[in-house]
């Protein structure tokens, strides 16, 4: 794992797990900081190989795989390193500040072979993958339009002490609460309801930094479908949560998500063209989606990145594809830059137009 950071420790968490599974093991880390990789080392079990930089864990022989939890600005030059080893590489999003880099770096994983996998674990909730059956089975006909509000804390220092700085900053974040955090919303929408033809949006700084923490948003899919997304950041220190609305020609669904396994604030309603509501028991089905593969409903869990990093390793043993992909993330970060030239200009920007 190269970053020892914040985001670090859920990944420790999700790697202890699959060290107790048998699956795969946190073998070394690498940061600057050697307080951090005692802390992830501590959380993850005992890590023996401590690396002062990026180059020197890639190219350890004890390596087989790389994870990238470090700051966004450094993600291109380190996913450079790890394509020309060869190795497999679990990036966290967003992969790069700017789109340019962005753009780089999916050419560079394309052209390695490398497998890769973005770290979008939204896509592992129980709620939202029901919401895409729902949407794609085609049992509430097809879907009209939608609306999504992100809001969570500011993930920054000088609002929740213990937290990192860097997100707050324009050249090492690239953006603010729509690139940091709802990027995962971005590929949601996209897994739901397919490519995204153009957006308008506004934006604002109320905290004063040099990126955005508050984003409005209009978009309109290839499908035809269209939708709101609303990202905050905010003071509220314990708040963190997601709300998705969908409508269809039949029916109309209701979901709220928290950004752990089994939060209070889950829940899921499913309203169909007559008689009441269906409140979908959420406990159920996240005990459904354990039993689905293969673990103990009652194993305390916590993070979903354990699922995407167990999605990771299982791809790598079977010689598949790891999902999402880099494709997939540059379809996130495609909607993304079209908002933020929108709000720079104050018009729509249509995605297949980016340069």
């Amino acid at each position: 794992m190269i970053g020892c950071g914040q985001i670090a420790q859920a990944h420790a968490v999700a790697y202890r797990l699959l060290d107790e599974d048998g699956i795969a093991r946190l073998v070394a880390v690498a940061d600057p900081d050697p307080a951090g990789m005692d802390r992830v080392s501590d959380i993850a079990g005992t890590v023996e190989r401590r690396h002062p930089s990026a180059a020197q864990l890639i190219a350890d022989p004890d390596v087989d795989a790389v994870v990238l939890v470090a700051p966004t600005r450094v993600h291109r030059e380190i996913v450079e390193q790890v394509a020309a080893s060869g190795k497999p590489l679990f990036t966290e999003k967003p992969l790069a500040p700017t789109f340019a880099d962005v753009r780089a770096v999916v050419d560079t994983v394309r052209a390695s072979g490398i497998s890769a996998q973005v770290g979008f674990q939204s896509r592992f909730h129980p709620i939202i993958r029901r919401v895409r059956e729902l949407v794609h089975d085609g049992s509430l006909g097809a879907p009209m339009g939608y609306l999504v509000r992100d809001d969570q804390f500011w993930p920054t220092g000088d609002i929740v002490d213990g937290h990192t700085s860097w997100r707050s900053r324009l050249a090492d974040a690239g953006g603010g609460a729509l690139l940091e955090h709802s990027i995962h919303s971005c590929d949601i929408l996209v897994w739901l309801f397919g490519p995204v033809r153009r957006t308008y949006a506004l934006t604002r700084s109320v905290f004063g930094f040099d990126v955005e923490d508050t984003v409005a948003m209009t978009i309109e899919h290839e499908s035809g479908v269209v939708g709101t997304l609303v990202s905050v950041f905010n003071g509220v220190q314990d708040r963190e949560e997601r709300r998705v609305e969908v409508f269809l020609e039949r029916g109309a669904i209701e979901a709220t998500t928290d950004f752990l396994v089994g939060a209070p604030e889950d829940s899921l309603l499913v309203k169909g063209a007559l008689g009441p509501a269906e409140r979908v028991d959420c406990t159920a089905l996240l005990r459904s989606m354990f039993v689905a593969d293969g673990l103990d409903p009652s194993r305390p869990v916590y993070v979903y990145q354990y699922f995407a990093h167990r999605a990771f390793a299982a791809a790598l043993a079977s010689g598949r594809p790891p999902t999402p992909s880099v494709d997939d993330a540059l379809a996130a970060h495609g909607l993304v830059e079209a908002a933020y030239r929108s709000a720079r200009s104050g018009a729509p920007v249509v995605v297949a137009q980016l340069a």
